[in-house]
């Protein structure tokens, strides 16, 4: 009897390890459904700091809320993938850098190098280019670690860090996943809701933060308007007026 309650007991606790692991990924895919929401994620990041903007959009077809902030001489910009509420994309800058003598000798590429690898420890150095922004010198470092890309931006001349930025790379699975349906698919279907109609009119566009395609057809004295789901085709309006 004690080894049967044993037993229990162990898979008990195994089932309860289980749920929570997944009740932790649930957490982490939970959807981001507001733009206040992202205000919050990103304020908690930097406490205190004044929001500039926040704004629902669309990278690469996928659809991001993005936030920009201020503090201390510094913008900082967040990106977060509204399907799990995933920051995708940071990065900071100092708004009004000093401005060193330019007359000065640059500091070493070796010696911003090792400054870029101390910033992000075991990160693969891509290449690191030199450049004048306003006259001034500046080295910007690319670099990749895991699914991360880096760039950091340097003054030549003191060496101090002015940009900070990591973007999440996307695999081509995943990217895949976020395409649409296409301009001449949505055109298809436009055209089957009038048949005979001529298309004067088609374009991409964002409504209230999914995308959409606006098609406008005219047949005698009939004009429609149809407005398509970018991402599944499904006809999301259709309005019929006449022409007079």
């Amino acid at each position: 009897m004690k080894r049967t309650f044993t037993k229990v007991a162990v898979c008990s606790m195994l089932f309860s390890l289980f749920f929570l692991m997944c009740g932790g990924t649930a957490v982490q895919a939970k959807k981001m459904t507001s733009a206040e929401e992202a205000r919050k994620a990103a304020l908690k990041k930097v406490p205190s700091a004044t929001v500039l903007k926040v704004e629902s959009d669309y990278d690469n077809g996928t659809h991001v809320y993005e936030v920009e902030l201020l503090k201390g001489g510094k913008e900082y910009n967040f990106e977060y993938r509204a399907s799990d509420g995933k920051m995708i994309q940071y990065d900071w800058e100092i708004s009004n850098p000093p401005y060193p003598d330019q007359g000065r000798k640059n500091i070493s590429r070796k010696s911003i190098q090792k400054k870029a690898k101390k910033k992000v420890k075991n990160a693969t150095a891509l290449r690191m280019v030199l450049e004048y922004d306003d006259g001034r010198a500046e080295y910007k470092v690319h670099l990749r670690k895991g699914n991360k890309n880096y760039t950091l931006v340097y003054d030549g001349k003191s060496g101090k860090l002015l940009e900070y930025e990591w973007k999440i790379t996307v695999s081509k699975s995943a990217s895949s996943n976020n395409k649409d349906v296409g301009l001449e698919q949505a055109k298809s279907i436009a055209k089957k809701k009038a048949p005979g109609a001529t298309i004067i009119k088609a374009k991409l566009d964002n409504d209230d933060g999914v995308q959409v395609y606006e098609i406008e057809m005219v047949k005698g004295i009939y004009e429609y308007e149809v407005k398509i789901d970018a991402k599944t085709g499904k006809v999301l309006e259709f309005e019929t007026d006449i022409d007079d």
